[in-house]
């Protein structure tokens, strides 16, 4: 089985590097873009064509959420799973509504972003549990 390939749009530099050697630290998963920007992973990701993206909201420029609405629009089938210190309904649904296959936040432990890029790709819908519970509110 081919390797799940993942595309990691975060600003944090210290956070996108951790999450940069968490996902190299597993022979399932090939890192195929790593970036800051929600401009530069819109204009990268029909190139590199990931299965799954680790989106941030709060980025520089185009946030997160936007940034998930055009990658969705240049291609649909790539899931992407926000990644963030969000835990507002708000921005929940916003990431939701622009096409988000899952939400995760920051405080999550490592083994639970891993098992939701696994979980994704099997066409589940991975969600911090708090986050969980106020989707079904």
């Amino acid at each position: 089985m081919p390797p799940i390939k993942i595309l990691l749009c975060e600003d944090d530099t210290e956070k996108r590097n951790y999450l940069h050697l968490l996902m190299k630290g597993y022979d399932a998963f090939e890192v195929v873009g790593v970036f800051d920007r929600g401009e530069t992973a819109i204009a990268q990701v029909a190139l590199l064509e990931p299965d799954v993206v680790i989106m941030d909201i709060e980025l520089p420029g185009i946030s997160g959420i936007e940034s998930t609405r055009l990658i969705k629009e240049a291609l649909p089938d790539v899931h992407i799973v926000m990644y963030t210190i969000y835990e507002d309904e708000d921005k929940l649904f916003d990431s939701l509504c622009a096409g988000a296959s899952g939400y995760l936040l920051k405080k999550t432990p490592p083994h639970y972003l891993v098992n939701a890029i696994r979980e994704v790709m099997e066409g589940g819908s991975p969600m911090s549990p708090g986050i969980a519970r106020k989707v079904i509110r």
